[in-house]
């Protein structure tokens, strides 16, 4: 809890107590007194105290028996037992000076204490969370719910009224119960069918793995049995010693249910994931086999006071032959925020864009090399804007681009590629083309009339065509994919559409949405392609001749 500790003060002399209360006040260290026994163990479950001053004992318990009570409801507080006296100061059994200072550098201390466990709290959170961001760059399936699995047990072991050591201890443990699969064969990991019984047995000895691993790490909590009992069900059938019911530490029972629920709700190499309402409906059917009930019940109401749609993770997709630029992004990017998608051709590139519509595709330029490069960044803007970050080895890389194009230089460190990222991603989106808006530009050099025409047609739209040539003026106008109108200075129809085909130079602006009613060109638009490519064919050979 925040704040300095209290002192409680217990005893059942009602003057006694109040003279204590009256000299204690004036400390900076808040002060809570009473005489009655429930009372004081209300005090201390629910309040911040680190020192009690006891002047009177439980009927029937020793003062070893009562330090050790005292103990169990607030683990680490201290406690001090007075001796009666009278009101008189000449009469103290106890020199009050020396008692006030005594309280006060014990709960300076404790100040202290609190501080530097706290800071040690964090650090462990933080290299833990690291961890599992490294784990999880070529991990595809094990590593990428541990937060939420952390942040579900977290909340239902703090609706149950857990203590706040225990709480985050077993948040602690369900961020690192799975460090154990890093001694599993990656292909049993990665397995697309159930698992046999012999590669069960590794597989089960996962939680026990990850128990060895940690033991050289010096924890503020104690994670053993959390993690090492965590696939232990709570009829006795679990593993690795099935244990059952109470047997189990209530940490491990909590974890048991959210890791449950989230993989039944994630995809896994065998199987699709199920529904929300399906693995609800499975966690209550097996609540009192595999699962604590009472876990269960207190799971179903957290999960009822979710939000009724989860935000789903953005996507950044990675186009590049090696998975380098991939890691770092997963390292340095929210991976509870964030899916990191790695593609390493062009095929599986656009598909993933076309799929998954990413915030952000970032690219090294010589996964296709500059000139085919620029083709598929055409095609991609063509068919689904997107902003893109590209990586190149120099500037020269990017001068046949038609436009700025957002780009970070090799070496890439992992924190100028996430200020650059955090950067772009803090503008507004790229917008879907719509009726009338101006689609791509720029030199037919760079990009032909013929893919352009292609990719047109391929996502059937509706269009017009500008180009600016050394020869003049052309127009093309296409419907649903299809040419319907061409002219060319004073040619019309597919003469114009083949002289337009042929020329090498100039510029070119696609207007979406822009259409006409005059339909000068009736032939299909892949006859015409092949049409022009002869005509051109015959034409160069002449030219050759002639030359």
């Amino acid at each position: 809890m925040p704040g300095p500790k209290a002192v409680l003060i217990f005893n059942r002399d009602d003057r006694q107590r109040n003279l204590l209360r009256s000299l204690l006040k004036n400390e900076e260290h808040g002060v809570f007194d009473t005489g009655d026994s429930l009372e004081a163990l209300r005090i201390l479950q629910e309040e911040n105290v680190g020192l009690v001053l006891v002047g009177s004992e439980l009927k029937g318990m020793s003062k070893q028996d009562f330090k050790s009570l005292i103990e169990k409801l607030r683990p680490g507080v201290g406690s001090i037992f007075i001796s009666p006296f009278s009101e008189k100061a000449e009469e103290f059994s106890v020199n009050i000076q020396e008692l006030l200072k005594l309280v006060r550098d014990y709960l300076d201390s404790m100040s202290v204490i609190d501080r530097e466990l706290s800071g040690m709290k964090k650090f462990s959170y933080s290299i833990a969370d690291r961890l599992l961001q490294i784990f999880s760059v070529n991990d595809k399936y094990f590593f990428n719910n541990n937060h939420l699995v952390a942040e579900l047990s977290r909340k239902i072991a703090i609706k149950m009224g857990l203590e706040d050591t225990l709480v985050e201890a077993i948040q602690m443990a369900a961020l690192l119960r799975d460090l154990g699969k890093l001694m599993i064969h990656q292909q049993i990991l990665e397995e697309n069918k159930r698992l046999s019984q012999f590669e069960l047995t590794p597989m089960r000895a996962h939680s026990s793995y990850t128990v060895q691993i940690l033991r050289q790490v010096e924890f503020p909590w104690n994670l053993d049995p959390i993690i090492s009992q965590h696939h232990e069900y709570y009829d006795g059938s679990g593993y690795p010693l099935g244990l059952k019911g109470r047997e189990i530490s209530i940490g491990a029972r909590i974890i048991c249910v959210a890791d449950s629920y989230y993989a039944m709700t994630t995809d896994r190499p065998y199987r699709r994931a199920m529904t929300k309402d399906q693995a609800l409906l499975e966690i209550r059917k097996n609540a009192g086999s595999q699962f604590d009930p009472e876990v269960v019940e207190i799971f179903l109401s957290v999960v009822r006071e979710e939000p009724a749609e989860k935000i789903q993770k953005k996507s950044i997709l990675i186009f590049e032959r090696e998975a380098n630029i991939a890691a770092m992004m997963k390292l340095g990017m929210p991976v509870e925020e964030w899916d990191i998608v790695h593609t390493a051709n062009s095929v599986d590139a656009f598909g993933g864009i076309r799929q998954k519509r990413p915030e952000l595709v970032i690219a090294d330029i010589d996964t296709l090399g500059p000139e085919a490069f620029m083709k598929f960044y055409q095609t991609v803007q063509q068919r689904f804007p997107v902003r893109f970050l590209i990586i190149a080895p120099n500037k020269d890389y990017l001068k046949s681009f038609l436009i700025d194009v957002d780009h970070i230089l090799r070496p890439v460190t992992i924190d100028a590629l996430a200020a650059k990222v955090k950067s772009m991603l803090s503008e507004p989106p790229v917008s879907v083309a719509r009726e009338g808006d101006s689609g791509l530009s720029g030199r037919i050099e760079d990009f032909s009339l013929s893919d352009i025409i292609q990719i047109l047609s391929l996502g059937l739209k509706t269009a017009k065509v500008e180009i600016v040539g050394t020869k003049g003026k052309g127009i093309l106008y296409l419907s649903h994919g299809k040419i319907v109108n061409a002219s060319a200075g004073s040619l019309r129809g597919p003469e114009a559409f083949y002289e337009l085909m042929g020329w090498e130079e100039g510029k070119f602006s696609i207007l979406h949405g822009q259409s006409t009613n005059e339909i000068n060109v009736t032939s299909d638009t892949m006859h015409l392609l092949l049409e022009a490519s002869r005509i051109i064919d015959e034409r160069d050979a002449v030219y050759r001749q002639s030359a």
